[in-house]
């Protein structure tokens, strides 16, 4: 009899146990009384592209401009209709976008510097072209042929003596630009095929002002045939009261800046008609 009571007691207890295990706990969702309640405070937005906070924008008062989005990464894509856009290379050098050039061995001997160029310049006058203008002082002149008057640079040290020829012919009307452009093709043409040079590489056509009015000229390399003299040369054309004007400048190639900023410039900038 002792036993049963005492294992109904324990049953019992357990029963009490369980029943306490399975009961929910229920929390308090009211704040206490007198206690404010804070709001809750948002988690921070990780920044995907950088740190700058961006304000709010007015997109329709006409002042909004969409490229000011563009920057950072996004100025690197190269985007083709229809093809996948590409990340263009970044090159930071003060020689981006400059044409590679190929380095040559360390051991290779150094070029000579050429002699430093000075000419002074004095008034020459071209009687039968109706023409004067500023030249290099010394140059020896040849105006035996009617329409054409030539200086010649008489320094025996050059490899290839420098010149400069301008002609004056009457045409039947003045020339459009293709037409110029046509002669200054022609002039390079009569130079190639002269049998004085090999390698002739003539350039592009161009415009620029001469005479007061707008030419074309060109521009070319070559060898000299007899001596192997590398030479540069520009030629200029513009036609002014139906009158065809072309200058040519011819010089050692080594000096093709100083002749162009020099004697070409000069006279370019002091020719006037009479």
């Amino acid at each position: 009899m002792t036993k049963k009571r005492l294992l109904c007691l324990v049953l019992a207890l357990c029963a009490v146990m369980l029943t306490a295990c399975q009961e929910k706990e229920v929390f308090d969702t009211l704040p206490p009384e007198g206690r404010a309640t804070e709001a809750p405070t948002a988690e921070p937005v990780q920044d995907l592209f950088g740190s700058t906070v961006v304000g709010p924008t007015d997109y329709d008062d006409g002042s909004y401009d969409p490229a000011s989005e563009e920057g950072g990464e996004w100025e690197d894509i190269v985007e083709t209709v229809g093809e996948v856009a590409t990340a263009a290379p970044i090159i930071q050098s003060e020689y981006a976008g400059a044409t590679p050039v190929i380095i040559d061995p360390i051991d290779k001997p150094t070029p000579t510097p050429l002699p430093t160029l000075s000419f002074s310049y004095v008034t020459y006058e071209a009687s039968s072209l109706h023409l004067t203008f500023e030249g290099p002082s010394g140059w020896l002149v040849d105006d035996t042929i009617a329409d054409t008057y030539t200086l010649t640079n008489p320094d025996p040290s050059m490899d290839y003596a420098a010149y400069l020829t301008v002609r004056a012919v009457p045409v039947n009307k003045d020339y459009s630009k293709s037409e110029l452009t046509r002669e200054v093709k022609g002039m390079l043409d009569t130079l190639s095929g002269s049998g004085m040079f090999t390698n002739f590489s003539p350039s592009n056509t161009a415009e620029r002002s001469f005479l007061g009015t707008t030419g074309v000229y060109a521009n070319y390399t070559a060898v000299e045939k007899a001596t192997g003299a590398e030479v540069a040369g520009r030629l200029i054309v513009v036609c002014v009261d139906k009158t065809l004007y072309t200058l040519h400048v011819s010089y050692p190639r080594g000096y093709r800046d100083f002749y162009v900023s020099n004697v070409y410039d000069k006279f370019r900038h002091s020719v006037q008609l009479n």
